[in-house]
């Protein structure tokens, strides 16, 4: 195995997500779901801490205010810019997370394996042709909790590499 020499401005690893079949369908044909999984060298209640506690998804992904299951998320960067209302449908600390995004159904889970913490997340009812455009956004938003996490640069959606074309 050869590794490039430098070690000059590390790149981080971006992992796709996968577009599946869904068993549900929309009245307009076909619905998708988008499947993602990261793991981390972490206890699955530091992540969870980083992925749903107030103060930590401030320095990430934005300022939460809100309370009693219904939130409201500022984004501090990404594709959208304007206030996300959030609803916690399900909630199982920490390990099962469901929430109701702008009308979108959201599904974490995280479970540990010794020293690792895997994280599944499924964003439901998605048209096949709304994939595109959504796929990279959820990519985008691990990738801000995967450099959070690891103490690195928070990923800017400026420049973000274009990946509509891998979410068909």
């Amino acid at each position: 195995m050869t590794t490039s020499g430098g070690g000059h401005g590390m790149t981080m690893m971006s992992m796709l997500g996968e577009v599946r079949p869904e068993h549900d369908r929309a009245a307009d044909g076909e619905l998708v779901l988008l499947h993602y999984l990261r793991s981390f060298r972490k206890p699955v209640l530091e992540v969870w801490s980083a992925a749903t506690d107030r103060g930590q998804l401030a320095r990430w992904l934005g300022a939460v205010s809100g309370g009693s299951g219904n939130l409201t998320i500022e984004p501090m960067d990404g594709p959208v810019s304007r206030p996300v209302a959030v609803r916690v449908g399900h909630c199982q600390a920490p390990h099962e997370l469901i929430v109701h995004i702008d009308g979108c159904l959201l599904e974490i889970r995280m479970t540990q394996v010794g020293v690792v913490t895997n994280v599944e997340l499924v964003r439901r009812h998605v048209s096949a042709a709304d994939a595109r455009e959504i796929g990279p956004r959820w990519q985008y938003l691990l990738d801000r909790l995967t450099a959070y996490l690891d103490y690195q640069p928070l990923p800017q959606w400026a420049d973000y590499p274009k990946r509509e074309d891998e979410y068909r």
